[in-house]
């Protein structure tokens, strides 16, 4: 009775270190949700803050809703693809008549050294881990020319 106890105990920790190694050894890589934002800067006629845009408002007809954001690694290994959402217009930082139609995305990506992120066919921004991790994991891109003073 006590060997036949004693071969239990032995086989229930044998199976609890197997699912453990099993575990450890299928266990996938970290991975992150990053968020960005995708801001074209320039000339909206309508200047209704608040309301939708689109980037051909401010010569632009690529960037819109729904325009492809992909993420890949360092050696370009594709991590993720998600479409570009909202498109809102909001006061430009800067004197003068330019603004800004922003633009938002999120997906999740596997934990790499470095990023490269595109926005529709108009080539990638780098970005490395570590600066991705002192910002939360946020993806800020801007296209359009912010000019001084507001263009005087």
């Amino acid at each position: 009775m006590v060997r036949r106890a004693a071969r239990r105990r032995s086989l229930v920790l044998v199976l609890a270190v197997l699912a453990l190694a099993s575990a450890a050894c299928s266990r996938e890589p970290p991975s992150h949700k990053m968020e960005g934002t995708y801001i074209v800067h320039g000339f909206f006629p309508h200047r209704n803050f608040g309301a939708p845009c689109r980037g051909a408002d401010a010569g632009y007809p690529d960037l819109r809703q729904g325009t492809t954001v992909t993420v890949k690694d360092g050696a370009g290994a594709t991590l993720g693809t998600v479409a570009l959402q909202g498109g809102t217009l909001r006061r430009g930082p800067l004197r003068g008549r330019d603004d800004d139609c922003v633009f938002s995305f999120s997906l999740t990506v596997p934990e790499r050294d470095a990023y490269r992120v595109e926005v529709g066919g108009r080539g990638s921004v780098r970005f490395i881990r570590s600066d991705l991790q002192r910002s939360n994991w946020k993806a800020d891109l801007t296209i359009g020319a912010y000019t001084m003073f507001g263009g005087i």
